[in-house]
Order: structure tokens, then C-alpha cells, then sequence
């Protein structure tokens, strides 16, 4: 399993989140994919996610990890939250899915799409 090395990177994204990723990006002719921190969900705290087509819709300091042939991003409010996480594809029982683990998580939903944070 991939470890956060905060020497290199603000977040990590395992291979197989990579290779999703990327697949995402191709598919929709897009520059990259942008996670982002959203109000909401059971859990305080809802993760967002982008399909970023055009570079007007990044802010100067938003963090960015480039790869090959696309770009994660995640903004500057939430880097405080998710600093550490690592970003994995999993599957389950009912399917894949997309895994953040954060070191500052408190508590999550059932449903992996929800998350309170202790700073």
C-alpha cells in the first residue's frame, strides 16, 4: 500500500486511483480532475469532485500534483483538512470505489461520500 511521504506531496493518489484518473481525464477530453471540501452530508463535510476542461476554473493556490497527460487538484480551502490523504480506487461488494483516507478524519458516513474533520 502507498504511504504519504510529506517530503513530495501535500496528498497521495495510489496507482490504481492514478489509472482511474487518468482514464476519467481521457474520456472526457478534460486537463485533470480537482477534489474539493463541500458543507453538507451526514457527516459535516462533503468530498466534490471535478472534471476540469478548462484552467480558468483553478485558483493560483490550489495545490496541484501533475501527472503524464492530466493534473489533480485540490483547493486551497481543503488542503487544511486533507493534508496526508492518501487516494485510493477500491472495490467492494457493491462495486469500486473511490477511498480517501485522511489522518485528520474524525469520523466518516456509512457511504464514503461524507467526513468531519479534528484540526
Amino acid at each position: 500500500m502507498d504511504t504519504f511521504d510529506p517530503t513530495t506531496s501535500l496528498i497521495t493518489l495510489t496507482d490504481k486511483a492514478q489509472e482511474h484518473f487518468a482514464k476519467v481525464a481521457t474520456d472526457n477530453e478534460a486537463l485533470g480532475i480537482r477534489l474539493r471540501l463541500g458543507g453538507g452530508g451526514c457527516a459535516g463535510f462533503q468530498y466534490e469532485w471535478d472534471i476540469v476542461k478548462d484552467m480558468g476554473d483553478i485558483k493560483l493556490q490550489e495545490f496541484s500534483l501533475p501527472f503524464t497527460e492530466w493534473t489533480f487538484w485540490l483547493d486551497s480551502a481543503s488542503q487544511q483538512y486533507l493534508a496526508g490523504s492518501i487516494i485510493d480506487k477500491k472495490a467492494g461488494i457493491t462495486g469500486e470505489y473511490i477511498d480517501i483516507s485522511s489522518p485528520l478524519a474524525s469520523s466518516a458516513c456509512g457511504c464514503g461520500e461524507s467526513v468531519s474533520f479534528t484540526l
